[in-house]
């Protein structure tokens, strides 16, 4: 006997109830469950979600730019360009000396010489602001 031939076992003085467990059941096709019409709208909304985050937070070319020259060449144009001069020198752990220039229309920038010679600006910015040390009477 096939079993997609055989649909009920007939069993003598079986009650009824227990006849029906002993059918073979026939596979019954899966339909798709519809989604709800709004579904691709939301995917739609998720997808210009994500790339606009990509596009807001993301490098800019600006960030992405790094100047590099003598320190002569940066100090001059940084000078003419944007009038700043030097606030603050200091010494990194790598032997690199770090300055920052400002401006008093408060543009400033970062500039980093390396132990080459070669120097770049690595940072630059607007609102610059000096902030004048408090004398205070010592520990």
């Amino acid at each position: 006997m096939n079993l997609k031939t055989l649909r009920l076992i007939s069993i003598p003085k079986v009650p009824h109830w227990l006849k029906t467990l002993l059918i073979v059941r026939q596979p019954v096709p899966v339909r798709a469950v519809a989604r709800p019409h709004y579904a691709s709208a939301y995917r739609s909304l998720a997808v210009i979600s994500v790339l606009g985050g990509l596009v807001a937070f993301g490098p800019s070319s600006a960030h992405a730019q790094v100047v590099c020259a003598t320190r002569e060449k940066l100090v001059e144009l940084l000078s003419d360009q944007y009038k700043e001069s030097p606030v603050g020198i200091g010494l990194a752990q790598s032997g690199q000396v770090l300055e920052v220039f400002a401006s008093s229309a408060g543009s400033w920038s970062m500039v980093m010489t390396a132990t080459d010679g070669k120097t770049c600006i690595i940072a630059a910015g607007d609102n610059w602001e000096m902030v004048t040390k408090v004398k205070g009477t010592g520990i």
